[in-house]
């Protein structure tokens, strides 16, 4: 029987997001203000113009938007960034038989999570903070940490395919 598990997590926007999108409006009225005072010379491409800067506008504030979809089959683990509701792109694919350590990010665990011999860190949660797992790997030589926000039934799919010795959870 195969195991199959989806879920899919929005990822709210923080101070950095805001900031970027205050800086993208102000830059577009800039544009806006420029291309107005030299209206004369533009003439036919003014209005063009303008139209123009409001759509690379909310084209890059579409573009904040992100999605993560987590897709657990047969112990095998695939996370897609999903960017404005239309690109997906691979962020990771691993199979939870190499996962060294697995549990939930808590006070207990922050040893395992902090440990120095980590070189990559891939944060896939939605920045709220709540139901928090992460999980320690070894891709190729380098040494791995994912952090996300599995369902409950993708926990009860990973209690049966982690290793005892690495499931905390």
């Amino acid at each position: 029987m195969d195991l199959f598990t989806e879920y899919m997590v929005r990822r709210r926007k923080g101070l950095r997001e805001y900031l970027m999108i205050g800086a993208m409006v102000i830059a577009a009225l800039f544009l806006m203000w420029i291309i107005f005072l030299n209206i004369r010379l533009l003439k036919n491409f003014a209005l063009l113009l303008e139209v123009g800067v409001v759509y690379a506008l909310f084209y890059g504030i579409g573009l904040l938007s992100v999605e993560y979809e987590y897709s657990l089959t047969n112990g095998e683990l695939d996370i897609d960034k999903i960017t404005a509701r239309k690109r997906r792109m691979r962020v990771i694919t691993v199979h939870s038989r190499t996962f060294d350590y697995f549990a939930p990010l808590t006070e207990p665990h922050l040893s395992a999570y902090n440990d120095s011999a980590i070189a990559h860190r891939i944060d896939v949660t939605d920045n709220t903070g709540g139901g928090v797992y992460f999980a320690v790997f070894f891709k190729g030589s380098k040494k791995m940490c994912i952090t996300f926000q599995p369902s409950r039934g993708m926990l009860e799919d990973l209690a049966r395919t982690v290793p005892k010795r690495a499931y905390f959870a």
